[in-house]
Protein backbone atom coordinates (compact mmCIF):
# COMPACT_ATOMS: atom_id res chain seq x y z
CA UNK A 1 0.00 0.00 0.00
CA UNK A 2 1.09 3.73 -0.47
CA UNK A 3 0.38 6.44 1.95
CA UNK A 4 -0.73 10.10 0.93
CA UNK A 5 0.76 13.26 1.56
CA UNK A 6 -1.49 15.23 3.32
CA UNK A 7 -0.04 18.21 3.83
CA UNK A 8 2.70 20.63 2.39
CA UNK A 9 6.51 20.42 3.67
CA UNK A 10 5.86 22.26 7.06
CA UNK A 11 8.70 20.38 8.97
CA UNK A 12 12.33 20.62 9.02
CA UNK A 13 12.43 17.27 11.08
CA UNK A 14 8.97 15.97 12.31
CA UNK A 15 8.79 13.48 14.81
CA UNK A 16 6.18 11.56 17.60
CA UNK A 17 3.27 12.32 15.95
CA UNK A 18 0.53 11.86 18.38
CA UNK A 19 -3.64 12.15 18.03
CA UNK A 20 -4.80 14.78 20.30
CA UNK A 21 -7.99 13.68 21.52
CA UNK A 22 -9.06 17.06 23.61
CA UNK A 23 -8.80 18.65 19.72
CA UNK A 24 -9.39 15.86 17.44
CA UNK A 25 -6.15 16.83 15.96
CA UNK A 26 -2.67 15.60 14.70
CA UNK A 27 0.07 17.01 16.68
CA UNK A 28 3.64 16.08 16.32
CA UNK A 29 6.95 17.88 17.44
CA UNK A 30 9.37 19.84 14.47
CA UNK A 31 12.01 18.28 16.17
CA UNK A 32 14.80 20.38 16.11
CA UNK A 33 13.16 23.78 15.35
CA UNK A 34 11.99 23.58 19.32
CA UNK A 35 8.01 23.34 18.47
CA UNK A 36 4.90 21.78 18.26
CA UNK A 37 3.04 21.29 15.05
CA UNK A 38 -0.96 21.19 14.97
CA UNK A 39 -3.23 20.32 12.04
CA UNK A 40 -5.96 22.69 11.52
CA UNK A 41 -7.53 23.38 8.34
CA UNK A 42 -8.78 26.17 9.58
CA UNK A 43 -5.23 27.75 10.27
CA UNK A 44 -3.19 29.31 7.76
CA UNK A 45 -1.16 26.71 5.83
CA UNK A 46 -3.40 24.35 7.42
CA UNK A 47 -1.28 24.05 10.31
CA UNK A 48 -0.02 26.23 13.09
CA UNK A 49 3.53 26.30 15.26
CA UNK A 50 3.57 25.89 19.43
CA UNK A 51 7.05 26.67 20.36
CA UNK A 52 8.45 25.00 23.52
CA UNK A 53 11.06 27.12 24.75
CA UNK A 54 13.88 24.72 23.61
CA UNK A 55 16.03 24.72 21.25
CA UNK A 56 14.64 20.86 20.73
CA UNK A 57 11.14 19.74 21.00
CA UNK A 58 10.96 15.58 20.95
CA UNK A 59 8.07 14.69 22.50
CA UNK A 60 4.22 15.98 23.63
CA UNK A 61 1.93 13.56 24.96
CA UNK A 62 -1.57 14.49 26.74
CA UNK A 63 -1.85 14.45 30.34
CA UNK A 64 -4.81 13.26 32.64
CA UNK A 65 -7.10 16.47 33.18
CA UNK A 66 -5.85 18.13 30.44
CA UNK A 67 -3.01 20.01 28.90
CA UNK A 68 0.44 18.15 27.47
CA UNK A 69 4.10 16.79 28.60
CA UNK A 70 6.79 17.29 26.71
CA UNK A 71 10.51 16.90 26.25
CA UNK A 72 13.12 19.56 25.62
CA UNK A 73 16.44 19.56 24.87
CA UNK A 74 17.75 18.58 28.00
CA UNK A 75 14.39 18.43 30.47
CA UNK A 76 10.66 17.60 30.52
CA UNK A 77 7.96 20.82 30.89
CA UNK A 78 4.65 20.26 31.57
CA UNK A 79 1.57 22.74 30.69
CA UNK A 80 -2.47 22.49 31.94
CA UNK A 81 -3.30 24.35 28.95
CA UNK A 82 -4.14 22.82 25.38
CA UNK A 83 -2.60 25.78 23.68
CA UNK A 84 0.78 25.10 25.38
CA UNK A 85 0.30 28.78 26.39
CA UNK A 86 1.06 27.80 30.15
CA UNK A 87 4.40 25.49 28.92
CA UNK A 88 6.60 25.61 31.82
CA UNK A 89 9.86 23.48 32.62
CA UNK A 90 9.55 20.53 35.38
CA UNK A 91 12.41 18.49 35.43
CA UNK A 92 16.08 18.45 34.27
CA UNK A 93 17.36 15.20 33.05
CA UNK A 94 21.24 15.75 32.49
CA UNK A 95 22.97 19.07 31.57
CA UNK A 96 25.76 17.71 28.77
CA UNK A 97 25.75 19.70 25.80
CA UNK A 98 26.49 17.31 23.54
CA UNK A 99 23.49 15.45 24.20
CA UNK A 100 19.40 15.51 23.68
CA UNK A 101 16.29 13.96 23.93
CA UNK A 102 14.83 11.99 21.33
CA UNK A 103 11.81 10.03 21.70
CA UNK A 104 9.67 8.36 24.21
CA UNK A 105 6.80 8.39 25.66
CA UNK A 106 4.12 6.91 28.44
CA UNK A 107 3.36 3.52 30.17
CA UNK A 108 0.12 2.19 30.97
CA UNK A 109 0.86 3.74 34.86
CA UNK A 110 1.09 7.26 33.23
CA UNK A 111 4.52 7.19 33.87
CA UNK A 112 6.94 9.20 31.07
CA UNK A 113 10.02 7.56 29.55
CA UNK A 114 12.45 9.51 27.76
CA UNK A 115 15.33 8.70 25.38
CA UNK A 116 18.25 10.54 24.53
CA UNK A 117 21.25 10.59 21.64
CA UNK A 118 24.31 12.16 22.00
CA UNK A 119 24.50 14.96 18.65
CA UNK A 120 27.68 12.96 17.32
CA UNK A 121 25.82 9.83 17.48
CA UNK A 122 28.40 8.52 19.98
CA UNK A 123 28.01 4.68 20.51
CA UNK A 124 27.09 3.88 23.95
CA UNK A 125 26.62 7.54 25.23
CA UNK A 126 22.25 7.49 24.91
CA UNK A 127 20.06 6.96 27.90
CA UNK A 128 16.92 5.91 28.99
CA UNK A 129 14.82 8.16 31.39
CA UNK A 130 11.69 7.58 33.44
CA UNK A 131 9.89 10.40 35.22
CA UNK A 132 7.33 9.64 36.94
CA UNK A 133 5.98 13.46 37.61
CA UNK A 134 6.19 16.40 40.02
CA UNK A 135 7.85 15.78 43.20
CA UNK A 136 10.06 13.26 41.97
CA UNK A 137 13.17 13.10 40.59
CA UNK A 138 13.77 11.19 36.56
CA UNK A 139 15.14 7.30 37.16
CA UNK A 140 17.72 6.37 35.12
CA UNK A 141 16.33 3.20 33.68
CA UNK A 142 19.14 1.64 31.73
CA UNK A 143 22.25 3.28 29.15
CA UNK A 144 24.62 2.18 26.97
CA UNK A 145 22.42 3.29 23.72
CA UNK A 146 23.28 5.28 20.46
CA UNK A 147 19.93 6.56 19.56
CA UNK A 148 16.75 6.10 21.76
CA UNK A 149 13.92 5.57 19.16
CA UNK A 150 10.02 4.04 19.48
CA UNK A 151 8.32 3.25 22.80
CA UNK A 152 4.88 1.36 22.22
CA UNK A 153 3.01 -0.90 24.09
CA UNK A 154 0.89 -4.09 23.23
CA UNK A 155 -2.82 -3.84 23.83
CA UNK A 156 -2.77 -6.13 26.96
CA UNK A 157 -0.08 -3.87 28.57
CA UNK A 158 1.88 -6.67 29.14
CA UNK A 159 4.91 -6.19 26.47
CA UNK A 160 6.70 -2.86 25.51
CA UNK A 161 8.43 -1.92 22.39
CA UNK A 162 11.64 0.10 21.99
CA UNK A 163 14.90 -0.16 19.59
CA UNK A 164 18.29 1.89 19.57
CA UNK A 165 18.37 2.34 16.38
CA UNK A 166 21.91 1.53 14.93
CA UNK A 167 21.73 -2.03 15.89
CA UNK A 168 18.60 -2.57 13.40
CA UNK A 169 16.63 -4.17 16.13
CA UNK A 170 13.11 -4.26 17.78
CA UNK A 171 13.40 -4.99 21.29
CA UNK A 172 10.56 -6.54 23.37
CA UNK A 173 10.50 -6.22 27.19
CA UNK A 174 8.04 -7.33 29.86
CA UNK A 175 6.12 -4.51 31.13
CA UNK A 176 6.21 -4.79 34.97
CA UNK A 177 5.43 -1.78 36.64
CA UNK A 178 6.42 -2.89 40.36
CA UNK A 179 9.91 -4.38 39.17
CA UNK A 180 13.07 -2.03 39.98
CA UNK A 181 14.50 -3.54 37.31
CA UNK A 182 15.22 -1.32 34.48
CA UNK A 183 12.75 1.06 35.79
CA UNK A 184 9.89 -1.46 35.38
CA UNK A 185 10.49 -3.00 31.27
CA UNK A 186 12.32 -5.55 32.30
CA UNK A 187 13.79 -8.85 30.07
CA UNK A 188 14.90 -7.31 26.80
CA UNK A 189 15.05 -9.53 23.94
CA UNK A 190 15.03 -9.44 19.87
CA UNK A 191 11.64 -9.27 18.42
CA UNK A 192 12.66 -7.95 15.37
CA UNK A 193 15.92 -7.32 13.25
CA UNK A 194 15.79 -5.32 9.82
CA UNK A 195 18.16 -6.00 7.36
CA UNK A 196 20.11 -2.16 7.23
CA UNK A 197 19.25 -2.10 2.95
CA UNK A 198 15.80 -1.67 4.47
CA UNK A 199 16.16 1.18 6.21
CA UNK A 200 16.63 2.24 10.43
CA UNK A 201 14.30 1.26 12.64
CA UNK A 202 13.17 4.97 14.15
CA UNK A 203 9.48 5.98 15.95
CA UNK A 204 7.05 2.92 16.01
CA UNK A 205 3.33 2.65 17.34
CA UNK A 206 1.12 -0.98 18.25
CA UNK A 207 -2.64 -1.58 16.58
CA UNK A 208 -5.13 -2.85 18.45
CA UNK A 209 -4.52 -6.46 17.02
CA UNK A 210 -0.89 -6.15 18.46
CA UNK A 211 0.65 -5.20 14.97
CA UNK A 212 3.67 -3.53 15.83
CA UNK A 213 4.00 -0.41 12.77
CA UNK A 214 7.56 0.86 12.54
CA UNK A 215 9.37 4.41 10.25
CA UNK A 216 12.30 2.84 8.18
CA UNK A 217 14.45 6.26 8.31
CA UNK A 218 16.53 5.83 4.60
CA UNK A 219 13.95 3.45 3.74
CA UNK A 220 11.19 5.10 2.48
CA UNK A 221 8.49 2.95 4.00
CA UNK A 222 6.76 1.78 7.15
CA UNK A 223 6.28 -1.90 8.13
CA UNK A 224 4.23 -3.94 10.41
CA UNK A 225 5.04 -7.04 12.39
CA UNK A 226 2.85 -9.13 13.59
CA UNK A 227 2.72 -10.52 17.63
CA UNK A 228 4.90 -13.00 16.24
CA UNK A 229 7.38 -10.76 14.31
CA UNK A 230 6.47 -11.77 10.65
CA UNK A 231 6.25 -8.79 8.29
CA UNK A 232 2.93 -8.43 7.26
CA UNK A 233 2.27 -5.02 5.49
CA UNK A 234 4.42 -2.58 3.97
CA UNK A 235 3.59 0.87 3.61
CA UNK A 236 5.35 2.59 0.97
CA UNK A 237 6.07 6.66 0.75
CA UNK A 238 8.16 8.64 -1.92
CA UNK A 239 10.51 10.50 0.37
CA UNK A 240 13.60 8.39 1.87
CA UNK A 241 13.46 9.91 5.63
CA UNK A 242 10.36 8.47 7.06
CA UNK A 243 10.29 9.46 10.86
CA UNK A 244 7.46 7.80 13.23
CA UNK A 245 4.17 6.81 12.99
CA UNK A 246 0.65 7.01 15.19
CA UNK A 247 -2.72 6.31 14.44
CA UNK A 248 -5.85 8.78 14.55
CA UNK A 249 -9.09 10.18 13.41
CA UNK A 250 -12.40 9.93 15.15
CA UNK A 251 -11.77 5.81 14.91
CA UNK A 252 -8.15 5.58 14.84
CA UNK A 253 -8.34 4.06 11.60
CA UNK A 254 -5.85 6.33 9.97
CA UNK A 255 -2.08 5.63 10.11
CA UNK A 256 -0.18 9.22 10.05
CA UNK A 257 3.39 9.18 8.93
CA UNK A 258 5.96 12.05 9.79
CA UNK A 259 9.27 12.41 7.69
CA UNK A 260 12.12 14.83 7.65
CA UNK A 261 14.39 16.91 5.45
CA UNK A 262 17.01 16.89 7.61
CA UNK A 263 20.45 17.40 5.61
CA UNK A 264 18.60 17.28 2.41
CA UNK A 265 19.37 20.32 -0.07
CA UNK A 266 15.96 22.47 -1.24
CA UNK A 267 16.13 20.35 -4.64
CA UNK A 268 15.82 16.89 -3.15
CA UNK A 269 12.80 15.73 -2.45
CA UNK A 270 10.34 18.57 -2.11
CA UNK A 271 7.74 16.17 -0.44
CA UNK A 272 9.82 15.15 2.60
CA UNK A 273 9.16 17.25 5.75
CA UNK A 274 5.23 17.01 5.10
CA UNK A 275 3.07 14.21 6.67
CA UNK A 276 1.33 11.38 5.10
CA UNK A 277 -1.00 9.06 5.95
CA UNK A 278 -3.07 5.96 4.61
CA UNK A 279 -5.96 3.83 6.00
CA UNK A 280 -4.57 0.39 6.40
CA UNK A 281 -7.37 -1.64 6.93
CA UNK A 282 -6.33 -2.22 11.23
CA UNK A 283 -7.94 0.06 14.20
CA UNK A 284 -5.05 1.83 16.94
CA UNK A 285 -4.61 2.82 20.29
CA UNK A 286 -5.44 5.78 21.48
CA UNK A 287 -2.52 7.72 23.25
CA UNK A 288 -1.23 6.51 26.82
CA UNK A 289 -1.70 9.95 29.11
CA UNK A 290 0.51 11.38 31.46
CA UNK A 291 -0.47 11.29 35.23
CA UNK A 292 -3.22 9.23 36.89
Amino acid sequence: MRAQRITDTIAYHAEGPCWWEATGRLRFVDMLAGAVVELDEAAPGGHRRLPVGSAVASVIRPRVGGGAIVATEHGISLSRREDLSDLAPAATLFADPAVRTNEGGCDPGGRFWIGTMPYAKTPGAATMYRWDGLGTEPLTAWGGATICNGLGFSPDSQTAYWTDTPTGTIVAMDYRPDDADRGGLTDPRPFVSIDPAAGHPDGLCVDADGGVWVALNGGAAVHRYGPDGGLDAVVELPVRQVTACTFGGDDYTTLFITTSRENLPDDVEPAAGSIFAVEPGVRGLAPLPFGK
